[in-house]
């Protein structure tokens, strides 16, 4: 197993005012702490500190930049690119219900100006590359679905529409701007090249277009929601 850059961090407890921000946010125990690489080259970022709570992180920076975001209310982008069949990009866009987005980790998502309007993202924050962020992120996302999936699927069946950027999902389907399935119609979906594909096998099909999943809010979610409501998915 290879070595922990940052092992000594790990057990690194949050610093006070990051520890008031958690409990203010209500986002109980402190579980983990990440970082930077900590060489000379780091020198601008090894500062920075992930904290993860169990309701939630908290992002710190040296300049007194703090963020706080909830398992229950934020919204997560994810990033990832290969080179030749290995992982070179890697990153998390998190965005609190204000439409502030602060992206972390390795790379930035291509995002034009009219996604970051469409996705409500009113400003946005580079900021440190943390490592492990495979892990990390795929962390994030399940948090997320454990904390919201129930509450959506709630939303969903009381009569509202919920809206996972590119695509709307409510008590009769999914829809983006052009098209829509209703659940039941959903035989096919999953991921490929980087992209999420409704129905991906069929000539004739109404299902919304393909769209690339750094544009989805709250991945994770969004697909375990399509399974959850969707009787004839196959697999």
């Amino acid at each position: 197993m290879a070595k922990d850059e940052i092992e000594h961090i790990r057990t690194e407890r949050p610093t006070a005012s990051a520890a008031a921000l958690a409990a203010q946010n209500g986002l109980g125990d402190w579980v983990d702490t990440l970082a930077t690489k900590q060489g000379f080259g780091w020198k601008k970022w090894r500062d920075w500190r992930l904290y993860f709570f169990k309701g939630g992180l908290i992002v710190t920076a040296p300049d007194g930049y703090t963020a706080a975001y909830d398992w229950q209310t934020v919204r997560v982008l994810q990033y990832r690119t290969t080179v030749n069949g290995g992982a070179s990009d890697a990153c998390s866009t998190l965005i609190d219900p204000a439409g502030n987005a602060l992206n972390i980790g390795f790379g930035r998502p291509p995002l034009f100006k009219s996604d970051k309007t469409a996705l409500g993202i009113t400003s946005w924050v580079n900021g440190a590359g943390f490592l492990y962020p495979h892990m990390w992120g795929d962390h994030i996302q399940e948090c997320v679905t454990r904390a919201q999936l129930a509450g959506t699927v709630a939303r969903i069946q009381q009569g509202e529409r919920v809206n996972f950027g590119p695509y709307t999902a409510d008590q009769h389907g999914v829809s983006d701007k052009k098209y829509s399935v209703a659940w039941p119609e959903i035989t096919e979906f999953g991921l490929h090249s980087g992209t999420l594909m409704f129905n991906g096998s069929q000539r004739r099909s109404t299902a919304p277009e393909m769209a690339k999943v750094f544009q989805i809010p709250n991945l994770d979610l969004f697909m375990r929601l399509c399974r959850h409501l969707s009787p004839n998915l196959k697999g």
